[in-house]
């Protein structure tokens, strides 16, 4: 494999979604992510035998379904895998108007609804593809998708072979299951950008971008997936922080802001020439400006260096520590009505934002039921 794109279609083939022989798989696509959606089906038809439904779509609607077929013919063993090649959208500039749903999904902003019967049962992944449109968006006018290439390339480390799943995958499972074990209360984060007191919600189990079903099977919805996250209750919370990362909020970049935050909502939010970007957000729905989630990530990964805003919050939350506020993972929730979750101070807001948080100084120090005080990162780094 001599070009990114083949190494790209490889991590999500091997890593991402760890396609075994025999599993059919589903590949959705649309006209900017047609040629990638090519080479993938193709790769992973010869990594698992059995031919790759190729589904393309133009405006929502299904349009045409093919098969790819592979060279060689494997028993297929009924199991089904899903992967959304997505492109990044056109938008119009943010204006006083207010804001519908299907504009909010363009902005990144809609929160995954917080279903509590609802299961996993198949892996499967949203894939972020370069296009001209995104490109020009991270690096400004007359940008080329080589640009995001490269990024997704250092991001990815696709120039890395051999990185064992089963270990990596065995820390983030056993730090969940030990920061769980420590009963939280109370999460403390120090740093030259933050000081921030929040509760962590007691109804919610740790979780993380890293998933595994029922059978042990483990993928990355989306990937990479560094992050620990551990749900806040809404009504509690003080401090301020700055952002340490630069962060999409609907159409722009910002590099930079201040926020100051009480009794788990959003007090003050200053960024140059924001005023209209957070006053519109904080105003979506009541809960739009509480806390969330706490999602932590170590600050030397290979994603931690790529200091631009992606413009994807799934990807922009890899980088470093970060705040989040609007609705949380609805994997952490444990069942109960919609009455009982707002009782219990769970974020079940209609959007979310991810708001960069850790730096190289970051120390985060929790306190647990049992009266202890224990570190969970120092120096930008997970100690679990």
């Amino acid at each position: 494999m001599n070009t990114i794109s083949e190494r790209y279609a490889s991590y999500i083939i091997n890593r991402q979604l760890r396609l075994e022989t025999g599993e059919k798989l589903t590949v959705n696509c649309n006209e900017d992510t047609l040629e990638f959606a090519g080479t993938l089906s193709k790769m992973a038809a010869e990594a698992t035998g059995v031919p790759v439904q190729l589904v393309y779509i133009r405006d929502g609607k299904v349009e045409t379904v093919e098969e790819v077929d592979p060279d060689f013919t494997a028993k297929a063993n009924g199991r089904a895998v899903m992967v959304h090649l997505a492109s990044f959208p056109s938008f119009k500039a943010l204006d006083e108007s207010d804001l519908s749903a299907r504009e909010l999904q363009e902005y990144r902003l809609i929160a995954e609804p917080v279903i509590t019967d609802r299961q996993i049962s198949v892996p499967w992944a949203t894939v972020y593809v370069p296009t001209a449109a995104w490109a020009e968006f991270v690096y400004g006018q007359g940008a080329t998708t080589d640009s995001l290439w490269l990024m997704i390339s250092d991001m990815l480390a696709l120039d890395r072979e051999g990185i064992d799943l089963m270990i990596r995958d065995s820390i983030h499972t056993s730090r969940r299951k030990r920061i769980e074990e420590e009963k939280i209360t109370d999460i403390f984060i120090k740093g030259p950008s933050a000081d921030l007191h929040l509760k962590r919600n007691r109804r919610a189990r740790i979780t993380g971008t890293l998933s595994t079903l029922r059978d042990g099977r483990s993928f990355e919805p989306t990937s990479p997936a560094e992050d620990t996250v551990i749900a806040l209750d809404e009504f509690s919370g003080e401090g301020t922080f700055r952002t340490t990362y630069p962060f999409r909020l609907f159409d722009r970049v910002f590099q930079d802001a201040a926020v100051t935050i009480e009794n788990g909502r959003i007090k003050s939010f200053s960024t140059e020439g924001g005023a209209l970007h957070a006053s519109k957000y904080l105003n979506i729905d009541e809960e739009s400006g509480r806390v969330g989630e706490l999602a932590i990530a170590d600050g030397y990964t290979p994603v931690s260096r790529v200091r631009v805003a992606s413009g994807i919050p799934a990807l922009d939350q890899m980088r470093t520590t970060s705040l989040v506020f609007g609705g949380i993972t609805p994997a952490a929730v444990t069942p109960g009505s919609d009455e009982e979750l707002k009782q219990d101070g769970v974020n079940t807001s209609f959007v979310r934002l991810v708001l960069p948080i850790g730096d190289m100084e970051t120390e985060i120090k929790a306190y647990t039921e049992d009266g202890r005080y224990i570190t969970l990162m120092e120096d930008g780094i997970m100690l679990f």
